[in-house]
């Protein structure tokens, strides 16, 4: 009894140490491939319905940080991700702005956002089984009925619409978006959306006259003049809010 004992301890201990030793592999820094990997295959939004995004790290809303894919949490509260500003005409609505699979995949996270069912963030991945992975985000969905974690998707499929009946007046013209990779024993690493999209994707924001860098304030430029904290400001959660008296260097308008 005791020897088959100290060959079961040892099963187990072989493979702990396998999982650790495949955990550690994965966990490895992003690579250059990934880095530059273009995965965003068809357009997230329907530009007609928008007439400006936020600069990445932009002082538009709240801090939005993480680690960057060196690893590096940037120096200073700056908002790393995209706000998508919609047209007059659909302030204030919840099924009208829509919003698309960048990709063939599978929604990976449903999550309540704060704000509960029809205010949702959902984020989609691509097919496959890694643990290397990344993801496009959107924040504050309504997400399609019959749509849930783990529901497959196509490249262009709607995946739901934009929550614009949020806030003290229950108005609001915009929603955002974000990419993040994923990896074991890290905090998801974010980075540009656009850097991400195919030339496909490009051209068409090429028409409205928007190209991928002017979507980007960059971090030299954003550590060189640092974002104004409004401390009136507090919904209660550990970011800080951005003054609203942005400048107007922090967005690009599409040209209709």
């Amino acid at each position: 009894m005791g020897r088959l004992k100290k060959v079961v301890l040892i099963i187990i201990a072989a493979v702990g140490l396998g999982f650790g030793g495949m955990s550690a592999w994965f966990a490895q820094s992003v690579n250059g491939e990934e880095a530059a990997r273009r995965f965003i295959a068809a357009n997230p939004l329907d530009l007609s319905q928008i007439e400006a995004f936020s600069k990445y790290r932009s002082c538009m809303g709240h801090d939005f940080r993480a680690p960057n894919l060196s690893g590096e949490k940037e120096a200073t509260p700056r908002s790393m991700k995209h706000y998508v500003m919609v047209k007059p005409e659909f302030h204030g609505t919840i099924d009208k702005v829509s919003a698309f699979a960048p990709f063939d995949g599978i929604i990976s996270v449903v999550d309540d956002d704060l704000g509960g069912p029809g205010d949702q963030q959902v984020w989609l991945a691509p097919h496959s089984i890694s643990p290397r992975q990344w993801h496009f985000v959107f924040f504050h969905i309504n997400l399609k009925q019959g749509l849930e974690k783990g529901s497959r998707v196509k490249a262009g499929d709607l995946i739901g619409t934009a929550n614009l009946r949020r806030g003290p007046d229950n108005v609001t013209g915009n929603f955002d978006i974000a990419v993040k990779f994923t990896r074991p024993l890290h905090r998801p690493a974010i980075d540009a959306p656009f850097n991400h999209a195919t030339q496909d994707v490009l051209d068409e924001y090429s028409e409205y006259g928007v190209s991928a860098n002017d979507l980007i304030i960059s971090e030299k430029a954003r550590d060189a003049v640092a974002c104004q904290i409004d401390t009136n400001v507090d919904y209660g959660g550990p970011d800080v809010y951005f003054s609203r008296n942005t400048n107007a260097g922090d967005y690009i308008w599409l040209r209709n």
